[in-house]
């Protein structure tokens, strides 16, 4: 995806949403999607983790966020 096309895309998002991208591993990937995702914020303490941790089903979210894939 082209910075073009990210910005048009983001622009139709709550401009108060966080951003957040995959947690450690190698190597680099094109962004070809974004998508809203629900947040435990804070979850992982290990440095090779994400702060953050996405939740699932009927899971309390502490924030909303578009994930960049």
């Amino acid at each position: 995806m082209k910075v073009k096309e990210l910005i048009t895309r983001l622009q139709s998002f709550d401009p108060e949403l966080m951003v957040v991208c995959h947690g450690y591993e190698g190597g680099e990937h094109e962004i070809t999607e974004l998508t809203i995702i629900g947040l435990k914020l804070n979850a992982n303490k290990a440095w090779y983790y994400g702060e953050h941790e996405k939740t699932y089903g009927d899971e309390k979210s502490d924030a909303m966020a578009v994930k960049i894939n």
